[in-house]
């Protein structure tokens, strides 16, 4: 009966890891590819999180991606956001002043992060007309890169 049980807790956990696949935008050689992430995430409030944390288990293995592990020295994307919020038909990503190294690098860098992050909110809120990046309450825009 042991061994039962065990057997049936190990395929409920399987089970329900194994629920669907969410679509996202990573980028490949420079280019915006459409690829999917482990797990069901059905709006920007939850998506977000979710590629910043499982970017690195995109179904396209050949997918590019900063967020987990992309920047030397820092943690990953996803201890810097603060959240997401719609106002009219601009999308605002907020984070903390500690996330600027992953929008202040090279442009190529900075194409990859910026190019998956638009492209994945403009899959989960398709009526966006602007993504913007708030850092500690202001609006930042990358003018070196």
């Amino acid at each position: 009966m042991k061994t039962f049980i065990k057997l049936f807790s190990i395929v409920l956990l399987l089970s329900s890891h194994a629920k669907g696949d969410s679509r996202v935008i990573l980028t490949r050689a420079g280019a915006a590819i459409e690829t999917t992430i482990p797990g069901t995430f059905r709006s920007l409030e939850s998506i977000l999180p979710a590629l910043f944390t499982l970017a690195d288990q995109a179904a396209d293995k050949s997918a590019e991606q900063e967020f987990v592990g992309g920047r030397k020295d820092h943690k990953d994307l996803i201890y810097y956001y603060r959240g997401v919020r719609v106002e009219a038909n601009v999308v605002i990503v907020s984070f903390v002043k500690e996330a600027m190294p992953y929008f202040s690098g090279s442009a190529s860098y900075d194409a990859t992060v910026m190019k998956a992050l638009t492209g994945t909110v403009l899959l989960y809120h398709p009526t966006a007309k602007k993504v913007q990046l708030e850092v500690d309450g202001k609006f930042w825009e990358n003018t070196d890169a």
